[in-house]
C-alpha cells in the first residue's frame, strides 16, 4: 500500500477512523482532544490554560479537560455559586 498524502487524507469528508489512523492519530475522546489542542495553543504551559484569556475560542470553557454542559454539570452548577454579571464588569470601568 502506498503512502497517501497530506491532501489525498484532508480530501476524505467527513473523516473516517482509518483515515485519521493514516494520518497518525489515535483514538481518544473529544474532551481529551480539545485539552491536547489548548496545551498546544499555550506552547505546553498548564498555567496559560488555566488563564487564557481567548473567551470566543469555542474550545475556551472546556480547556480544563471536563464538559461543562452535561445534565449533571449544569444541575451541580444549579445548585451552586453562579457567576454574577457584576463579576464579569469588575474592573472594567
Amino acid at each position: 500500500m502506498t503512502s497517501r498524502t497530506r491532501t489525498d487524507l484532508a480530501a476524505v469528508w467527513p473523516p473516517t477512523a482509518a483515515v485519521a489512523a493514516a494520518a497518525g492519530h489515535e483514538p481518544k475522546s473529544p474532551m481529551k482532544a480539545i485539552r491536547e489542542k489548548c496545551v498546544d495553543c499555550c506552547a505546553g504551559q498548564f498555567s496559560e490554560i488555566q488563564r487564557c484569556e481567548s473567551v470566543a475560542c469555542a474550545l475556551w470553557p472546556f480547556r480544563a479537560g471536563k464538559h461543562i454542559y452535561t445534565a449533571a454539570a449544569m444541575k451541580k452548577a444549579a445548585h451552586g455559586a453562579s457567576f454574577q454579571e457584576s463579576e464579569a464588569s469588575h474592573g472594567e470601568d
